[in-house]
C-alpha cells in the first residue's frame, strides 16, 4: 500500500504505519543473485515484506524520459522508502510518494550531524530483469559509518530488502538496457529524535530515494578531466571521521570544490591533512594510479579515505587480470610516475583524470602532473569490465549482482 502526499499531515499525527510489515511470522523472502552471467547463490530476505504486493516486478524504463540526455542530478520518481527506529527496534516501513519529511525541530541530524548515506545502483539487463550490485557491500559500510556517530545497525538482510523493494516500486524509472544509465539508490540513516545536549538520538529514520542518472561527469568516459591538488583547504582530520560516510565530510567540500570549478578544474584531490604530501582521495571518489609497465595498480591506504565499493571492485578485476594491487601511502611527487589516474566511485564508476594540477603557494612553483590525453588502455578496459558485470553481459564470477523480484 502507498500513503498518498495528501495523507501526509493526517498520519503525521498519528501512529499508523501503512505498507511494509515487520512481522515475525511472516515468511522470509529470498532475493536471488543471477544465474551464469547468473549465479545460482541466494541470500535470505528479512522479514520486511509487503503483505499484498505483487509479485510482478515490471519492465524498466518505461516512465517518459530523455534516457540518453540522463546527467547526476535529482529527478522525482515513484517513491521512497521509509522505516523508524523507535524504542530499541525498527517498526513498520513504508513507500511515501511525497519527496517531504517532517521532521523534528531538535533532531540530532540537524544540530550535531548524526547522519550517514550510502549510494549504490540497479542495472537494467536485456532480458529486462533488474539487479542491484553489491548491496550486501553498502549495508556493511551503513552500519560501520552508523556505528561511528552512534546510530543503530540495520540489520543486512533488511537493508537489501528494503533496497529491493523500492527499485521494485521505481521500475519505470530504471534506465533501460542500452541506454548507459542506472537507478542510483541512496539510502539515508539520520537521528530524528530530539536531544539539545551532545548525545545521540532515540529515534532515528531511515530512508531509500532512488534516483535515474547518466554519468556524473558529463561525457563519461569519452574525455578525461583535469583535477586540481587542493592547497588550501583540508577534507578530513586524521582519526576523524573520514572513512565514515557522514553527511558532514561532504559539507567540508563545498567551497573548495565551486573554487575549482570556477578555475576550471571538474574535480579535487585532496592531500593528508597533516602534511599535505600524501595523496588521500578525490572529492566523492577514491584515488587510482595505474603504472602500465609494471602493470600497478596503486590506490592510497589511509584511515581519513572513505573505503569504495567499486574500488575494491575493480581491485578484484585487477588481481584477475594479472596485475598487482598495492594500497599504500602515495607521495604526491609520485603522481609523476603513473601513466593513467582514475577517480572511482558508486556515482562517477570510473573517471579518466588527464592532469592534477598543484598551484603556487607561498612564493612556490606551479606543478602539474600529466597523464593521458585520452581515456587510458587500463581504464577503458577496467571501467568496461566492471559496466559489463552491472549490465550482466559478461559472468559475474564473484556474485556481485542481485536480483531485485
Amino acid at each position: 500500500m502507498r500513503i498518498s502526499s495528501a495523507l501526509l499531515p493526517l498520519l503525521a499525527t498519528t501512529q499508523t504505519c501503512l505498507g511494509f510489515v515487520l512481522s515475525p511470522s511472516s515468511p522470509s523472502q529470498q532475493l536471488l543473485r543471477p544465474n551464469s552471467a547468473h549465479s545460482n547463490n541466494a541470500i535470505s530476505g528479512s522479514r520486511l515484506s509487503v503483505s499484498a504486493a505483487s509479485t510482478d516486478v515490471g519492465a524498466p524504463g518505461t516512465a517518459d524520459l530523455p534516457w540518453s540526455e540522463l546527467g547526476f542530478e535529482f529527478r522525482p520518481t515513484k517513491s521512497h522508502l521509509r522505516m523508524i527506529y523507535r524504542d530499541g527496534a525498527w517498526k513498520e516501513a513504508e513507500l511515501v510518494e511525497s519527496p517531504y519529511l517532517n521532521i523534528h525541530i531538535g533532531a540530532t541530524a540537524l544540530h550535531y550531524g548524526q547522519s550517514c548515506f550510502e549510494g549504490l545502483k540497479a542495472f537494467a539487463h536485456d532480458d529486462d530483469s533488474v539487479y542491484m550490485f553489491r548491496p550486501d557491500e553498502n549495508a556493511k559500510r551503513i552500519n560501520k559509518s552508523g556505528a561511528r556517530v552512534m546510530m543503530p545497525e540495520i540489520p543486512m538482510e533488511t537493508f537489501i530488502k528494503a533496497c529491493n523493494d523500492v527499485v521494485k516500486d521505481n521500475i519505470a524509472y530504471v534506465p533501460p538496457y542500452g541506454s548507459g544509465g542506472a537507478l542510483y539508490l541512496r539510502p539515508l540513516l539520520f537521528g530524528s529524535g530530539p536531544r539539545i545536549g551532545l548525545q545521540p538520538a532515540e529515534e532515528y529514520t531511515f530512508i531509500v530515494l532512488v534516483i535515474p542518472v547518466g554519468d556524473y561527469y558529463k561525457g563519461g568516459l569519452a574525455k578525461p578531466v583535469n583535477g586540481l591538488i587542493v592547497e588550501d583547504y583540508d577534507r578530513a582530520a586524521p582519526l576523524g571521521v573520514g572513512a565514515a560516510k557522514v553527511a558532514g565530510n561532504y559539507a567540508a567540500d563545498l567551497i573548495p570544490n565551486m573554487e575549482a570549478k570556477k578555475q576550471g578544474f571538474p574535480i579535487c584531490l585532496y592531500l593528508d591533512a597533516a602534511t599535505h604530501t600524501k595523496v588521500e582521495e578525490f572529492s566523492t571518489s577514491n584515488f587510482i594510479g595505474i603504472d602500465n609497465t609494471n602493470k600497478r595498480y596503486v590506490t592510497p591506504a589511509s584511515p581519513s579515505v572513505l573505503p569504495s565499493i567499486t574500488n575494491k571492485s575493480l581491485q578484484t578485476i585487477a588481481k584477475d587480470e594479472g596485475m598487482t594491487v598495492e594500497q599504500r601511502d602515495i607521495d604526491v611527487e609520485e603522481l609523476k610516475d603513473f601513466d593513467e589516474a582514475i577517480a572511482c566511485g558508486t556515482a562517477v564508476v570510473v573517471t579518466p583524470v588527464g592532469s592534477l594540477t598543484r598551484l603556487a603557494v607561498n612564493g612556490g612553483t606551479e606543478s602539474k602532473y600529466e597523464f593521458t590525453e585520452d581515456v587510458g588502455e587500463t581504464t577503458r578496459r577496467l571501467y568496461d569490465q566492471v559496466r559489463s558485470i552491472q549490465n550482466g553481459e559478461v559472468e559475474d564470477r564473484h556474485n556481485w549482482n542481485f536480483k531485485v523480484q
